[in-house]
């Protein structure tokens, strides 16, 4: 098992629109960061939580969240 982190986007209730796993907590920092354009402040929010509410009207997804997982296969939370 590798520990990877799982970086997830979505609708509350839903399954995420946006699921990609990565090999460290800070580039799936960046990739959230740089997909929903935070500010300095929201993105410290993001690393400090692992967890973001999102403004539907003006990020596209209400949250996103970073989760840490050892699973066998990181490759399997990959939406592409």
């Amino acid at each position: 098992m590798s520990k990877h982190y799982v970086a997830m986007a979505g609708l509350h209730g839903c399954i995420p629109n946006s699921c990609q796993s990565y090999d460290t907590r800070q580039d799936a920092i960046e990739d959230l960061a740089n997909l929903h354009e935070l500010g300095k402040n929201r993105k410290s929010i993001l690393r400090r939580d692992n967890y973001l509410e999102l403004n539907l009207g003006r990020d596209g997804n209400e949250y996103c969240e970073i989760i840490e997982c050892e699973c066998d296969n990181p490759e399997v939370h990959n939406d592409n």
